[in-house]
């Protein structure tokens, strides 16, 4: 698989991992009986032959597995577990909460209890309801836009109520309420959208590091001057929901002011003219989830916009980086990102599915998290009296604290998440220069207008 796949075979390492664990602990593979043949894992779950065996090795540390010589792979553990929940997880979530650290920890504890892994799929929010809706669900993670889309659409009832904890941040109760202003889901973790700068290319070319003070029109003379041969100045992920709708609300401010959208689209066309300016942007790398943090670790690209997320792709960079709050418009507006943790009211096994979220959002979960990860912990108290330990980190990690009083939410760019997604394939449209900026505006205020 090509190098840019990384990030997502370590994930489904882990998956391997977690699902063969669950299911000898919960007696589908009975002690005594043979996992499947390493060429069928790696049909199963998509991996080389390599990180099969590593994923093997795992469960044999963990003394539930034996490999026998020229024959196979054996289990050994019995089986303890009496009662399972099925646990719904966005993938990223391996790499953002260390979860594979996370539920062995669980398990360790609760040996009698199966945790089964469902994962979710992103920006389709109402099969993730579905899947509530049918009892597949006992607990589920769910980001801030997925509940958005639950909130617009009535579906909150389908969360079992949760009692808001005195230690999380206030600003993510909003996000996760339900219709009666009751907490639907525990925040979990967050993050906003910042800008991640390779010092080394600064230092080349003698430009200032950014700081809050910077417009885009700033930021863009620096990234004129940060252009070289085999490199790009910028890069982040064009069409992510978590992107482009930033431009729109920096350069819209009050909806009230600008109803017809106009001033907003300037925003985003100021971004069509940079993405085309010749050295500056990979255009032909725009798509994949990942590759602003790939080609930034490659030292290809020289600012990123990006997220604490995906700041732990970084770990182990071997040159000197740092971050800093995203340049302005009008407003200095930064999107603000967040993972809560629900559980379903349609659950069969729903006391015990409270009480596994319950440890997932508990003050020992979370101090682990902030300890190994650059994600930020919902908990306040622990994200700002505990230091992450990651060597090489960013000297102004704790930027957060500085601009959390510029964080909106997607709910503030002023479209439900079904018209972004729409509108989305009109920007992209727009990016290739075959729609203008009157039949963006007009595409914006049909669907204001709609709503």
């Amino acid at each position: 698989m090509a190098k840019s796949d990384r990030y997502t075979y370590q994930n489904k390492m882990k998956h391997m991992v977690i699902d063969l664990r669950q299911q000898i602990k919960s007696g589908t593979y009975a002690q005594g009986e043979y996992l499947p043949s390493e060429m069928t894992l790696i049909e199963m779950y998509g991996l080389s032959k390599n990180s099969v065996r590593q994923a093997l090795d795992q469960l044999v540390r963990e003394e539930l597995i034996v490999k026998v010589p020229r024959v196979g792979t054996q289990v050994v553990a019995a089986s303890r577990q009496t009662r399972k929940i099925r646990f719904g997880l966005y993938p990223s979530l391996y790499a953002e909460a260390e979860m594979e650290y996370v539920l062995a920890l669980f398990q360790k504890r609760h040996p009698e209890v199966a945790v089964e892994i469902v994962d979710l799929p992103y920006e389709h929010p109402e099969s993730i309801a579905n899947l509530m809706r049918l009892g597949i669900l006992d607990v589920l993670s769910v980001n801030i836009q997925d509940m958005m889309h639950v909130q617009e659409n009535g579906s909150t009832g389908l969360f079992h109520r949760q009692e808001p904890r005195a230690s999380t941040y206030t600003f993510l109760h909003g996000p996760f309420m339900d219709a009666e202003g009751r907490m639907a889901a525990q925040p979990f973790i967050h993050s906003p959208v910042l800008l991640a700068y390779n010092k080394e290319h600064l230092r080349e070319k003698r430009q200032f590091e950014p700081d809050s003070s910077w417009g885009w029109d700033d930021l863009q003379r620096m990234l004129r001057e940060l252009r070289s041969p085999g490199r790009y100045s910028l890069a982040l992920q064009l069409y992510s929901l978590n992107r482009w709708p930033i431009f729109l609300m920096q350069r819209r401010g009050n909806a009230e002011i600008d109803a017809s959208w106009s001033r907003a689209v300037e925003g985003l066309s100021w971004l069509r003219g940079l993405i085309h300016e010749d050295g500056m942007f990979p255009l032909a790398l725009a798509q994949g989830a990942f590759e602003a943090e790939k080609l930034f670790r490659e030292q290809k690209v020289s600012v990123i916009l990006t997220t604490y997320y995906l700041l732990n792709q970084l770990k182990g960079a071997t040159f000197e980086y740092d971050v800093a709050p995203l340049p302005h418009f009008d407003h200095g507006t930064t999107l603000l990102l967040g993972t809560g943790i629900g559980v379903s009211a349609c659950s069969k096994e729903r006391e015990l599915a409270q009480s596994f979220a319950d440890f997932l959002v508990s003050d020992e979960v979370q101090e682990y998290i902030r300890r190994h990860t650059y994600s930020i912990p919902a908990n306040r108290y622990i994200t700002e009296n505990v230091d992450p330990e990651m060597e090489g980190r960013p000297s102004r990690l704790n930027l957060h604290r500085e601009i959390a009083p510029l964080y909106k939410t997607c709910r503030d760019v002023g479209l439900s998440l079904d018209e972004m997604l729409l509108f989305r394939e009109q920007l992209k449209q727009y990016f290739s220069y075959l729609v203008d900026e009157g039949e963006l505006i007009s595409a914006l205020s049909r669907k204001t207008a709609e709503t």
